[in-house]
């Protein structure tokens, strides 16, 4: 039920959210041409851009509005399947999808030179916001007000008294809105009715009384031991006779290793363990963007690369471009491009030099590496060097924020726990890029490697795109 609920309402909302906002641009048309030019001075008239069209010409516009949104908001995660979140966090996220849908109708306006008003714009912006917010909250109360009816309650009982089972209880308490009620708990340890603690209605063979006493819509079964199987099995007989609906709370394994969700293949249930972003829509918007920005890049970079590459040439023996082997998603062997920065044969001699490593771990880092030309310490301290890694993000070996990609010798020295940086693809830029670089000893690294893991969006890998250009133009901690 929880997650067809969550369902149905993120499906329901949707829909209700694209009807608020074709209602939001005539409702902005008929303010603008109406009531705006009672508000504005005339003097500020030259300052209003410009005359309105009739209505039916911004049509298109309403449809371009209704397409950035649908993007903007599943991107930021307004409709991701989740049982709950805060209301501010709702409202902030609605506040800056309205904002980017007002900015990209305005980049419209401004890159194809339209005859499109501004305040109309920000009249819609403001009107969409308001509305979307506004619905949320009278849903929010009409909610409230269902969960007081005893015909919408639900009655939850909970097989389990430990620890885990209280925190279930809890659990089911925070969604009071939805119509949910702990009903209580049932010991599974043989306590008797007779002799139960506070909110304990008895033991696994009091279910048939207490079910025949009490209005039991769902039983939930929290193990704080491993998985009773026979204990198990009296709860769904019961549970089965009576067309009670029963859950078993997979929660085997430490929460902190992995989320759990159900997945059916060929209609086989899977209980699944993962964690890493899993998000469909973010991830295919993250690898479009990774096209869209290496391809203009490389096109409007390549007459400099060009240049880059002729000077590596002539201020030092060897190819221009440098391959590697390095180690992509899951451990995947690709060959990494880069501007040649050292001296050719420069891996043949890093034993000699291996001593004077400036790095924790397996990673080699030395501040005036012998071996690196020049040019190629200018080109490191810029970072152009990596210029030739677009190609790639192109080709779908990396992603343009992601960890760095690391050497498979490297990986053949990492700690288990390290190993799970390479389950996303690996980056140009990352978190490590933006914190100090080699200024951050190994363990650290890694750490900020899990941190983006887990906490990744495409709002985060924006934010460390943004981040990385200042700290490319002062150099900060490169070698």
């Amino acid at each position: 039920m929880f997650r067809e609920h969550a369902r149905l309402s993120t499906a329901l909302q949707f829909i209700g959210d694209l009807t608020l906002s074709c209602l939001s641009f005539p409702l902005a048309y008929w303010t603008r041409r109406e009531l705006f030019p009672l508000i504005v001075p005339s003097n500020w008239s030259p300052m209003v851009n410009p005359q309105l069209h009739p209505l039916p010409a911004y049509l298109w516009i309403v449809v371009a509005a209704l397409g950035w949104w649908a993007v903007v908001a599943f991107s930021l995660g307004l409709y991701r399947i989740t049982i709950r979140r805060p209301d501010w966090t709702k409202v902030r996220v609605i506040l800056e999808g309205s904002v980017l849908v007002g900015l990209f109708l305005g980049f419209l306006s401004f890159a194809l030179k339209l005859d499109l008003s501004r305040p109309l714009i920000a009249i819609f912006v403001a009107y969409q916001s308001l509305f979307l917010i506004g619905a949320r909250l009278a849903v929010r109360l009409k909610t409230r007000r269902a969960a007081g009816s005893a015909a919408q309650r639900r009655n939850i009982l909970i097989v389990g008294s430990g620890p885990k089972a209280r925190e279930m209880g809890k659990v089911v308490s925070r969604y009071s809105e939805w119509g949910l009620k702990l009903l209580g708990f049932i010991d599974t340890n043989g306590v008797t009715s007779e002799h139960k603690p506070e909110r304990v209605l008895g033991a696994i063979g009091d279910i048939p009384k207490i079910v025949e006493q009490n209005v039991v819509d769902e039983i939930i079964f929290v193990g704080d031991k491993p998985l009773d199987l026979t204990q198990l099995d009296e709860v769904l007989l019961v549970c089965s006779e009576q067309g009670i609906r029963t859950r078993v709370a997979v929660d085997l394994f430490p929460a902190k290793v992995a989320k759990a969700s159900m997945e059916f293949l060929e209609g086989v249930p899977l209980i699944t363990f993962s964690t890493t972003p899993d998000h469909a829509l973010s991830l295919f918007v993250k690898r479009v963007a990774d096209v869209a920005l290496s391809v203009v890049l490389l096109t409007l970079l390549m007459p400099f690369m060009v240049v880059i590459g002729l000077l590596v040439r002539l201020t030092s023996r060897g190819p221009a471009i440098y391959k590697q082997v390095r180690c992509g998603l899951y451990g995947r062997r690709f060959v990494l491009y880069k501007f040649r920065s050292m001296q050719a044969g420069a891996e043949d001699v890093l034993w000699e030099i291996r001593h004077l490593n400036e790095m924790d771990g397996p990673v080699f880092k030395m501040r005036n590496d012998p071996r690196v030309t020049p040019l190629g310490r200018f080109l490191r301290k810029s970072s152009i060097d990596e210029l030739p890694q677009l190609w790639n993000v192109l080709t779908g070996d990396m992603s343009l924020v992601g960890p760095r990609a690391p050497l498979p010798e490297e990986v053949r020295e990492y700690t288990r726990w390290q190993r799970r940086r390479l389950s996303v693809k690996p980056g140009i830029t990352c978190l490590w890029q933006v914190s100090g670089r080699s200024e951050i000893d190994f363990q650290e690294w890694m750490k900020l490697d899990l941190l983006y893991i887990d906490n990744w969006s495409l709002l985060l890998d924006f934010k460390i795109l943004l981040r990385t250009f200042p700290i490319v133009l002062i150099g900060k901690g490169a070698r």
